[in-house]
């Protein structure tokens, strides 16, 4: 009889554990406001021993999405064709570092194909299978690294099953995100054609198209630096897209630009890291360049939203 009590309490204690868990991920609280963030280092390490840590789960997960991306949207070929191109620009530089030149130029060319290439299907098809597939991908590793980072059992077959319920909810926030881009698009693109139609023809009018640019591109990233987090906001049960929004800006408020300054420093580091690896693969096996490249991209998810999710746990811990 005491042994059954005591089993009674154990469960009764973790089942409380748990609830308090959940809640504190919505407790935004002044005490978490104002508590010191993390440097960039630290949220990394975390962000990349959770994924280690797991190392056999998340390969799994993301090893079906890349089987899924092969024969659905890219095909097999690895698209882009990086041998031809390597062959295409090499004439173009010149001197003691043409090679380097060139590895760079095509790499950047290999970024730039992503989303447009793939023998099986259209340009716009490929384009959006891939996307709904990053999408799905995207809502399993949250899942994972969600559970993951609370200590418990993960899983493939849970990552795909039980991380796919707030689909909806997920996809309308990755709609307003895209929505609020569109301030930056749309200066960008200003800019561009006054300056290749000589609508701005002396220093003061493309100082005045520049700064127009900065202005718009300042209020897209105002606001995608808090509605980045309503992503994994989202995610949590019960909760609505708009009321995700509102605990994204409450999550940030006070201390956008230290928050800001941490999500820059994510996709600059992952380039730098990924021109390392990409850049000797280029100039010694071309021929393999396009499979690094998938390889490369498929981690490059995994690392993204590890290190995003860090960081949102950071604040509200």
């Amino acid at each position: 009889m005491p042994k059954t009590t005591q089993k009674t309490r154990t469960k009764k204690t973790k089942t409380s554990k748990t609830q308090l868990a959940k809640t504190n991920e919505l407790d935004f609280t002044t005490k978490a406001r104002s508590k010191k963030m993390a440097n960039v280092f630290d949220i990394t390490k975390s962000s990349i021993m959770v994924l280690w840590r797991y190392k056999l789960a998340f390969g799994g997960i993301l090893l079906l999405y890349g089987i899924v991306n092969l024969v659905i949207a890219q095909g097999f070929s690895a698209g882009t064709n990086v041998v031809s191109l390597k062959n295409q620009v090499s004439g173009l530089f010149h001197g003691q570092y043409n090679q380097v030149s060139g590895g760079l130029t095509v790499f950047a060319l290999m970024i730039a194909s992503v989303g447009s290439s793939g023998s099986s299907t259209s340009t716009s098809g490929g384009f959006g299978y891939r996307l709904f597939l990053i999408i799905i991908v995207s809502l399993a590793i949250i899942w994972a690294i969600r559970s993951a980072m609370s200590n418990n059992e993960v899983r493939i077959r849970d990552a795909y099953y039980k991380g796919m319920y707030p689909l909806i909810p997920f996809i309308s926030i990755m709609f307003i995100i895209a929505l609020e881009l569109l301030p930056m698009i749309a200066g960008i693109t200003i800019y561009v054609i006054a300056i290749n139609n000589g609508i701005a023809t002396n220093i003061v009018e493309q100082l005045a198209f520049t700064l127009f640019a900065v202005i718009l591109s300042a209020v897209t990233i105002y606001w995608v630096s808090s509605s980045i987090f309503a992503l994994y906001i989202v995610t949590l049960p019960d909760m609505t897209p708009l009321k995700a929004l509102r605990s994204a800006k409450k999550l940030v408020r006070r201390r956008r630009w230290p928050i800001l300054l941490r999500i820059i420093y994510l996709p600059v580091i992952l380039l730098v890291i990924s021109s390392l690896i990409m850049l000797p693969t280029i100039i010694l096996v071309a021929s393999l360049a396009p499979w690094v490249f998938l390889v490369l991209s498929l981690l490059l998810i995994a690392i993204t939203h590890s290190y995003l999710y860090a960081l949102y746990r950071e604040l509200i811990e």
